[in-house]
Formats: C-alpha cells, sequence, structure tokens
C-alpha cells in the first residue's frame, strides 16, 4: 500500500519520486517563507552535488529528510527511484538547523547491507556532517542576505563556531543554532537588543574595512577566553536584487570550514575595488547630495578620478554600477521618510532625487513589491 507523502510515495520498500506532486510542492514551497526539503535541496545545489558523487560510488543511498519525516532523494539511482528499507536505522544522520536555530531537516544515509566498512562509516560521518553544517550555514545566510554576516570560529577550537546577522548599529538580527547555543551556555538566550558584545570584546563596526567584499578580523572574546576568527560579509545589493541565481549563489557559499589563521592572513591582504578613504568619501558624498541628478562625471571629479577608471573600481567595489549604487540609496532614503515622517509623496520624491511623483512610486514599487502609500501603512 502506497501513502502520499509531501511529493513522495512512500513504500516499505522503496521510496520513488512522484514528478508531478513534487513540481507542486517545489512551487509551493518557494512560495513560502520557511520551505520544505524540496527548496532546500535547491538552494543548497553546489553541497548536494558534492555529497551525492561521493555516496554514489560508495553504493551508499542519501536522502533529506524534513522534521514530519517526508523525505527526498538526494543522490537517485536509474529513473529517480531509491531502494530504502525504511524500517532499519539510517548508517549516518546529522541534523540541519533553520535561520532561527530549531530543527529544519536532516541528512540521512544508508547504506547496502555489508558494502560499507567501518573506517568508511567514520568519513561518511565525516562528510555528512560537515554538509549539514554547510547546508544550514547556507540557508541562514539566504535568509539573512539583507544583513552584515560574521562568521567566527574560536581560534584554539575549531569544533567552535558561530554565525550572526547583524545590523549597522551591530545589534543581533539573527543567529544560528551554534550561537543560541553558546548563549544558553553563558545563562543567555537570544532576543531583540543584544548586540555583538555577547561575543566580541572589541569594539568594532560592521563596514570596518572593504565594504562589499568579505573582511577577515581577529576578534577578541567578550569573557576573556580564546579569540575568535571572523569573516563579516556584507550585504551585496547586486546578489539581493539581481533575478540571477549564481550571483546570489555565491554570496551566500559557506564561510566557515574555511576560517583559519592562514584564510585570516590572506584575506586581510586582498584588496578590491577603491580603497577604503575614496569609498568612505564617495558614500558620504552620495547619501548627502540625493536630492541632485548625481552624474558619474560629478561623482568621478569628486575623487579626482577619470570616470572610466571610477566606473570600474566602484562596480569591482560594490557590485553594482555608480547608477544603480545611486537609486538604491534614493530607494532607502525614501523608505526612511516614508517610515518616519507624514511628508507627501511629493516632497518625498523630490528630496531624493526623483524627477516627479510617478517615477519615485513607480521604482518604489519595483524594488519593495508596495506601493509607497502601501509601505508607509505597514511601517508606521
Amino acid at each position: 500500500m502506497y501513502t502520499q507523502m509531501s511529493g513522495f510515495v512512500n513504500s516499505p520498500a522503496a521510496l520513488m519520486v512522484d514528478r508531478p506532486a513534487l513540481r507542486e510542492a517545489w512551487t509551493s514551497a518557494s512560495r513560502s517563507a520557511i520551505s520544505g526539503p524540496a527548496r532546500l535541496r535547491d538552494v543548497c545545489r553546489e553541497e548536494v552535488a558534492r555529497l551525492a558523487r561521493i555516496v554514489r560510488e560508495l553504493s551508499c543511498n542519501a536522502l533529506l529528510r524534513a522534521t514530519d519525516g517526508s523525505m527526498i532523494p538526494l543522490n537517485a539511482k536509474g529513473d529517480g527511484e531509491i531502494a530504502v528499507p525504511l524500517s532499519r536505522d539510517p548508517t549516518v544522520s546529522a541534523p540541519i538547523y533553520d535561520y532561527d536555530g530549531s530543527d529544519m531537516a536532516s541528512i540521512v544515509l544508508y547504506e547496502d547491507a555489508g558494502r560499507v566498512v567501518e573506517p568508511t562509516q567514520h568519513i561518511l560521518r565525516v562528510l555528512i556532517t560537515s554538509t549539514a553544517r554547510a547546508m544550514s550555514e547556507r540557508w541562514f545566510r539566504l535568509v539573512h542576505r539583507r544583513e552584515w554576516i560574521i562568521a567566527a570560529q574560536r581560534e584554539d577550537a575549531t569544533h567552535t563556531s558561530i554565525i550572526l546577522a547583524v545590523d549597522r548599529s551591530r545589534t543581533l538580527i539573527g543567529a544560528d543554532h551554534a550561537a543560541r547555543e553558546f548563549l544558553k551556555s553563558a545563562g543567555r538566550c537570544f532576543e531583540p537588543g543584544l548586540t555583538v558584545s555577547e561575543f566580541f570584546g572589541c569594539d568594532f563596526t560592521s563596514g570596518r574595512g572593504r565594504r562589499y567584499c568579505d573582511v577577515a578580523l581577529r576578534l577578541e572574546s567578550s569573557d576573556a577566553s580564546s579569540p575568535w576568527l571572523a569573516l563579516i560579509t556584507p550585504p551585496d545589493f547586486a546578489a539581493v536584487q539581481s533575478r540571477g541565481r549564481e550571483r546570489l549563489q555565491a554570496h551566500t557559499r559557506p564561510r566557515l570550514d574555511a576560517l583559519d589563521k592562514g584564510s585570516i592572513a590572506a584575506e586581510q591582504e586582498q584588496r578590491c575595488g577603491l580603497p577604503t578613504r575614496m569609498m568612505r568619501s564617495i558614500e558620504e558624498y552620495i547619501d548627502t547630495h540625493l536630492e541632485k541628478e548625481l552624474s558619474v562625471e560629478e561623482l568621478a571629479f569628486h575623487l579626482g578620478l577619470s570616470p572610466s577608471y571610477f566606473t570600474r573600481s566602484f562596480r569591482s567595489a560594490v557590485g553594482l554600477t555608480p547608477h544603480a549604487y545611486v537609486m538604491h540609496r534614493r530607494l532607502l532614503r525614501a523608505q526612511e521618510l516614508l517610515a518616519s515622517t507624514e511628508l507627501p509623496l511629493i516632497d518625498i520624491a523630490l528630496a531624493t532625487g526623483f524627477a516627479d511623483q510617478s517615477h519615485f512610486c513607480r521604482r518604489f514599487h519595483q524594488m519593495t513589491g508596495a506601493p509607497p502609500r502601501t509601505y508607509r501603512r505597514q511601517h508606521r
């Protein structure tokens, strides 16, 4: 007898893909804020592909199991069928955590009886655990892609690692499962208003160093114990706004497994785009002249650079052209004014450099998905 379960047919002997049901489940999952295993597999396709290549060579079956017990295959044999005796326990399993630290799914691996010896089981256990951690990190980074992400690891203990999402004032917006467990061990819990001082003892700003590129830092611990090796990832406006998946995949790639003293030193030696001093100067200039029509020539003249060199260097540093970045800043300023003032829309349009109210409303709707008046009602 077969029972339908999350787009798959579940029998005592085998797990088989029901492709029409899977497509329907995939569409539904894509529309929800917290999606099921199919969406997770799609988001983490790089991690899944690496895992599938290895376990396939070992004649094993890897599956993604949701908290409700439904499962989907990560490596399929033949025409999407996986022979899995569901009555026995998996050889190896590892949890995948949601962005809020709760259980989201797990990777389970079944071996063909007698085919995998004990040393190989140990290697598979390490592989599955590492893959699950990478998938948890990528999901966290995807959900918090509009925030600054701090991936940190104790300098003397590679098994102690955390991921945080913070805003520009260093207030915690999110914390992964390990970070929440770290807080619990100190008698605290994650709650609104906490800052990075719960973890790090030194004073630093999220914008320190090179913006729009990963920034490597060595941070002192808040409890005077071992320092942290940290990699700070700023929001990538181009990745957040782009409809293409490749840039977003690169922006949300896991970093924890790459954290060590050597990688931190190498990151600190790298340079990209405009120097920090010039980036700070041009950002301040743009923010104080948003009501004007800011041309590439004017921005380049401000820094004493040629328009062509400025455009190339700015795009390398920010990931956006100067025009696209200025538009982004105009819309962010408009959001602030809509949420904090009663100014008419025409005044907001002129104060943020738009030619008229119609142009402002059209571009605002394109960026936020809501008209200005609707945005104002939702954020008052």
